[in-house]
């Protein structure tokens, strides 16, 4: 016998066609989010846009301007900084993407906005003052905090009181995402991709892709909404090019897997050290870097998430050892920052890092050109380093086309299975009923 209320509509007599009341509740559920996503959206697009703002184009934009010396002393001053904000916080080191995928597995039962504070000055200090890092994973961590705190301000309302801490996570976080990234899409998927590594959390789809362009439109009015990379809308399709996304791919895998490896043992190492000298330590490594990159390639290319750097890779700066080069600093700043006492975001990091693989490979393949395979590159490490396989995917098309799609989703495909069970968010779980993961 059919189970009617599993039906989408059943016929009620005397009042004609009508939800079922598991319908109907999904239908109050879905209007009630999504009349909460849009101040979500506009908040969250407000406060990504303010945070943005003060690091790059108030800190990091007047500290760029200045004599060398004080350029290199700004970031060991930032991880100092940060190191004190999380002695008086009193944890060893702050990763804001994974509390988001803490928060959404375990909702906190109370909000504490002198700690969020404090950890949003340590990300200001670690990025504004120019350490190895950006803020894809603080806008993640600030939006979901738009959220939560929103829902904390309406819950006295008799209407929202359903709602549940995790939708208005994910819508913000949504929000948040999608207007750094300045791709609503790939920002979208990435949010609902973030607390699984072998699924996704689409309950919030439709209200958190509307939360995600509202925050867009506002931060590219107030920001700017240009891709952060120039990805080529097409690419040729021959067995030489499609043999260099599967290398890339694999390539992406291998090296997302050893990052992940490599920052978990530097921070055993600076485990045992005092805050400051942690600080201290991060800082020097850090600018040591950024000194042996201005000596050899003319700039201090590792400080920041490195946005420049992978500019100047996709306009063929730097091909080859050249870029082999400036990968590896870049990495050991990288890990010098996170691993000792940076608060902040590995995602642009993650579009750097990707884009100069790309241009170290790429005299290997010359059919493909630096753009072409360091497009193909930042898809497949970002689907690694975040296994995010469909968030790649759709940024593959929001930045560059359909004409890059199958290039970018032969190199996917092997970089996420590579990739699997590692990811810089730790707090990651399987699947989102965990009974799937029992019959693996």
């Amino acid at each position: 016998m059919t189970d009617l209320s599993r039906e989408p509509l059943w016929w009620v007599p005397g009042k004609g066609l009508a939800l079922p009341p598991r319908w109907a509740r999904k239908v109050i559920e879905l209007r009630r989010m999504l009349l909460l996503a849009v101040p979500i959206g506009i908040f969250a697009g407000l406060a990504v846009s303010g945070l943005e703002w003060l690091c790059t184009s108030v800190l990091w934009v007047h500290l760029a301007r200045q004599p060398l010396l004080l350029r290199l002393s700004a970031p060991v001053l930032g991880l100092v900084a940060s190191g004190w904000m999380l002695h008086r916080l009193q944890v060893r080191g702050i990763g804001m993407l994974n509390e988001v995928v803490v928060n959404y597995h375990q909702p906190p039962a109370q909000l504490t906005p002198g700690r969020d504070l404090l950890k949003l000055g340590a990300c200001v200090a670690t990025v504004g003052l120019g350490a190895s890092a950006g803020l894809g994973g603080p806008s993640q961590w600030l939006g979901a905090s738009v959220g939560l705190y929103f829902r904390r301000a309406v819950r006295g309302i008799r209407y929202f009181r359903g709602l549940v801490p995790v939708h208005a996570l994910l819508i913000g976080a949504a929000a948040g995402v999608g207007a750094y990234f300045r791709a609503p899409l790939a920002g979208t998927l990435l949010a609902m991709e973030t607390p699984f590594s072998k699924d996704l959390d689409g309950t919030a789809l439709i209200p958190a892709s509307v939360a995600s362009l509202l925050a867009h439109w506002i931060h590219g009015r107030l920001m700017g909404s240009n891709p952060y990379l120039p990805f080529p809308d097409h690419a040729a399709i021959s067995a030489k090019t499609l043999g260099a996304a599967l290398v890339v791919g694999v390539a992406a895998g291998l090296l997302s897997r050893r990052f992940q490896v490599i920052l978990a043992t530097v921070r055993r190492i600076t485990e045992r050290m005092d805050w400051w000298a942690r600080g201290l330590a991060g800082g020097l490594v850090t600018i040591a870097t950024a000194w042996l990159s201005w000596h050899w390639f003319g700039d201090t290319w590792t400080l920041t998430g490195g946005t420049p750097l992978a500019a100047a890779v996709f306009a063929g700066k730097f091909l080859g050892l050249a870029a082999g080069a400036l990968l590896l600093l870049k990495l050991v700043a990288v890990w010098a920052t996170f691993g000792t006492t940076g608060v902040a975001g590995l995602l642009v990091v993650t579009l750097c890092v990707g884009s100069v693989l790309g241009a170290t490979l790429q005299p290997l393949f010359p059919a493909l050109s630096p753009a072409q395979i360091c497009s193909v590159a930042v898809c497949a490490y970002l689907a690694a380093n975040y296994n995010a396989p469909l968030t790649a995917i759709a940024l593959s098309i929001e930045w560059g086309g359909p004409g890059l799609l199958l290039l970018a989703w032969i190199a996917i495909l092997p970089a996420a299975w590579i990739g699997e069970g590692l990811a810089n968010t730790p707090a990651k779980t399987g699947h989102r009923h965990p009974h799937r993961s029992l019959h693996r």
